[in-house]
């Protein structure tokens, strides 16, 4: 009987020792792995300093990779990185009035409402919002949805924060009576006459797409569903630039609304991912 108890107080204390030396070996792997993770975000952290500290080192921002994988749960982009605009006045004979009310910003969700409705002798109402900041070099991704309909135009671009008209960078454009061509265009001056490259390219048909630039010193490159597009070296800014995201109605190149045309008709973005070489507040 006593070895019997002596002998299952043994195996108990053996069992609870190995157990104790399992759990200090998980606790010290587990400790082993976050420095490792927050040595990892150091490493990457002093290579973006590194950058910014010298920014007179060309090769650095034109090698250094800041294009991430598409990532359905992007949550970089924040509600404080975007501002509504209030406007009548537009170009290229567009019908819409930008209004507030007609943009709604969640989170990391924009929604741009476009109405037909009359406000100030303008025959529709749409919405437009500008980034808070300017940016310069970087990797821009926007998870977007559409409408289609002749007339419908939503566009994310880029301005220069000076006030500029050009350069100007067109991340993505599409006309609602085409609804699955998308555009990337850089518009510039060269030799002081207004250019541009750009890029036409057919999509699948589907719900939602990723379009994004990465923008470097000397090369632009769009991508669409994380597939590389197009890639240019033509006309690429060297200034700081805000982010526009708009939905246009009618105008030169997309025509006017017909009868087939839906209203009211919504630009989503789902997600955005922002990360630049260079930002700073707004001029």
């Amino acid at each position: 009987m006593y070895k019997r108890t002596f002998k299952s107080f043994f195996s108990t204390l053996l069992i609870s020792l190995l157990l104790s030396i399992l759990f200090a070996l998980c606790f010290e792997l587990k400790n082993d792995l976050q420095l490792i993770k927050v040595k990892n975000i150091k490493n990457q952290t002093k290579k973006i300093n590194i950058i910014k500290q010298k920014h007179q080192n060309n090769a650095d921002i034109n090698n250094f990779d800041i294009r991430k994988p598409l990532n359905q749960n992007m949550q970089q982009s924040s509600k404080d990185n975007w501002v509504a605009i209030e406007r009548k006045d537009s170009y290229n004979n567009e019908l819409q009035f930008y209004s507030k009310n007609n943009v709604f910003i969640k989170g990391n969700t924009i929604e741009i409402i476009s109405k037909k409705e009359t406000k100030e002798n303008k025959m529709y109402t749409s919405g437009l919002v500008e980034s808070t900041s300017a940016y310069k070099y970087g990797y821009f991704e926007f998870i977007i949805e559409f409408s289609q309909g002749k007339g419908i135009f939503p566009a994310i671009w880029f301005l220069p924060d000076n006030g500029s008209i050009l350069p100007e960078i067109d991340l993505f454009e599409m006309i609602g009576s085409e609804p699955y061509t998308f555009y990337g265009v850089i518009h510039y001056k060269e030799n002081n006459i207004r250019t541009r490259d750009y890029f036409s390219y057919k999509v699948p048909i589907k719900k939602q797409y990723s379009v994004a630039l990465e923008w470097k010193l000397s090369s632009l490159t769009w991508y669409i569903d994380n597939q590389k597009i197009y890639s240019t070296t033509k006309g690429v800014p060297q200034e700081y630039m805000y982010i526009i995201i708009n939905q246009a109605i009618g105008g030169n190149w997309p025509g006017n609304p017909d009868d087939n045309s839906i209203f009211p008709c919504k630009f989503k973005i789902i997600s955005a991912y922002i990360e630049p070489v260079f930002k700073k507040g707004r001029d």
